[in-house]
């Protein structure tokens, strides 16, 4: 998990290219959260969620990452410029991303794992809200599906 994202923040003006590879990024974070039994406080009040979203994620999301990926190619560049997601605005992104990801070793096996995936949440949300704002909403379920996988993490430890 921590090595997710960490290719796209060494690139010194990032682009279109890697783009693509945030969204591709963001799917496998997104298996692993459902894949990964370190995540198994987001099925403890609803176990049978976890199958429905097993299939989800492999119908659903991977459909919608796909058309996003397309749809990133044909974005003109003054909307990429408008939405930060060129250059030096989407490297400082992408690192805080990373920077958030790099901290998975630390965590693994704590209670801190709920903190660190609301965060890392929220550092997708950086660019993923924008990325779909700038290609014309296409790619919300991959949006929509991390959110609902957001909303599953228990505030404390005794709702787990």
């Amino acid at each position: 998990m921590d090595e997710l994202f960490l290719s796209i923040a060494a690139v010194p003006n990032p682009g279109k290219g890697e783009l693509s590879q945030f969204t591709r990024d963001v799917e496998s974070f997104l298996s692993n959260a459902v894949e990964d039994d370190e995540f198994a406080f987001l099925w403890t009040d609803a176990p049978e969620l976890r199958a429905l979203a097993r299939e989800t994620l492999r119908e659903d999301v991977s459909r919608s990452g796909g058309a996003l990926r397309d749809a990133i190619k044909d974005i003109q560049e003054s909307r990429l410029v408008t939405h930060g997601l060129r250059g030096r605005p989407l490297r400082f992104k992408f690192n805080v991303l990373a920077s958030v990801a790099r901290l998975w070793s630390k965590v693994k096996g704590k209670l801190t794992i709920r903190g660190w995936f609301k965060k890392m949440c929220e550092a997708i949300d950086a660019v993923l809200d924008s990325l779909i704002q700038a290609a014309g909403a296409i790619g919300g379920a991959l949006k929509e599906f991390k959110d609902a996988l957001s909303a599953l993490v228990p505030e404390s430890e005794r709702a787990a």
